[in-house]
């Protein structure tokens, strides 16, 4: 709308501006507190509506893409997951040292998720806010500048090796932290985009050919496609079945129960979409082939930057482990996929302090 000579803009516009300074937006880009969380559960309904509306046969299956939540970002379970992993690593270096046999590191093991279940409940999931602790963090994914061409200068920081990890990870457990992610080549991120940890082999690639675009994930198997078809057919068969015996004059008490298996089984198949995981979600970090570190809340093609820029958060302890893997070279350098593809694309992170 232009009104004497001026354009009205509104919500998206403010969140447009705000995607181009790399700022968070409320309540959009809050998840750990009340607004963000509500902000969330609208969004995953108005998207999900919008999916239903679609004719069955235009729907994407995301079940097929592997992607397990594309209406919503499941924060508390990525962080339980990728603590729950680090936790295990730290008792396999404790069982090494010790050099105990394999049935007592067994025995370790199970009493450790009783603990972790019972005695040690899971905080709830927080933001990395800390100046001090971002600006560390930002060394050491080696910022550089949109595209990565170009290094930003960073002062004297701490090298990252498993004691500057320990220790940064017992400030900040079950912690998110904003990011900003280039695009190194072709690709327009979306919302709710993942991130990934590029393996050895998608490094080598990408030092061969600079401009590669990036590995494919492979097909996954949709297995509630097949259940979904045959709870479709049942009540017609169990209809069939009735009609017949009330023609041929049986009793009552055989034609009495398929009314009621027919009912279950239409709730039964009404729970589960089409291309849609059903609760409660899988592992996460493990669904694809390239473990997942986080999601995609703003997403689009940067004119200022010339590339493909994207804003979301990734886990403090998934994010600390992948860049002391990394080699130097290649260090910052992860994996971003949109929902509705199969093709990943090589992205450079930027931590905003």
């Amino acid at each position: 709308m232009v009104y004497r000579g001026v354009r009205i803009g509104g919500l998206n516009m403010s969140l447009k501006h705000s995607q181009n300074k790399g700022a968070p937006h409320f309540p959009h880009d809050y998840p750990d507190c009340p607004a963000g969380v509500r902000f969330q559960e609208e969004q995953e309904a108005e998207l999900l509506a919008k999916f239903k509306r679609r004719p069955p046969a235009k729907r994407t299956n995301y079940i097929k893409h592997g992607c397990l939540a594309p209406f919503c970002c499941p924060w508390q379970q990525l962080s339980e997951e990728c603590e729950l992993i680090t936790r295990e690593g730290e008792e396999e270096r404790r069982g090494e040292c010790q050099s105990t046999t394999e049935a007592d590191t067994v025995m370790e093991e199970m009493t450790s998720y009783g603990e972790i279940a019972e005695t040690k409940p899971l905080s709830r999931v927080v933001v990395l806010r800390n100046r001090k602790s971002l600006r560390l963090l930002s060394g050491w994914c080696r910022p550089t500048t949109s595209k990565g061409q170009r290094s930003c200068r960073v002062g004297e920081l701490p090298p990252l090796d498993p004691s500057a990890m320990t220790l940064f990870l017992t400030a900040h457990r079950m912690t998110l932290v904003w990011v900003r992610l280039s695009v190194l080549c072709k690709g327009k991120p979306e919302l709710h985009a993942m991130v990934c940890v590029p393996t050895a082999e998608d490094l080598n690639l990408l030092k061969k050919k600079c401009g590669s675009s990036g590995p494919q994930e492979p097909p996954h198997r949709d297995h509630f496609k097949s259940r979904v078809r045959r709870r479709k057919k049942e009540p017609k068969k169990a209809a069939e079945s009735s009609s017949d015996n009330i023609q041929g004059k049986e009793s009552v008490f055989s034609t009495e129960p398929n009314p009621t298996t027919s009912v279950v089984l239409n709730s039964s198949s009404s729970d589960i979409i089409l291309g849609l995981w059903p609760d409660p979600l899988p592992s996460i970090t493990s669904n694809c082939s390239r473990v997942t570190l986080g999601w995609v809340t703003q997403g689009d093609f940067s004119l200022s930057a010339g590339c493909g820029e994207a804003l979301g958060f990734v886990s403090v302890t998934a994010l600390l482990k992948t860049l002391f893997n990394q080699p130097m070279e290649h260090r910052g350098v992860l994996l971003l996929r949109n929902p509705t593809s199969l093709h990943y694309r090589f992205a450079k992170i930027n931590i905003e302090v």
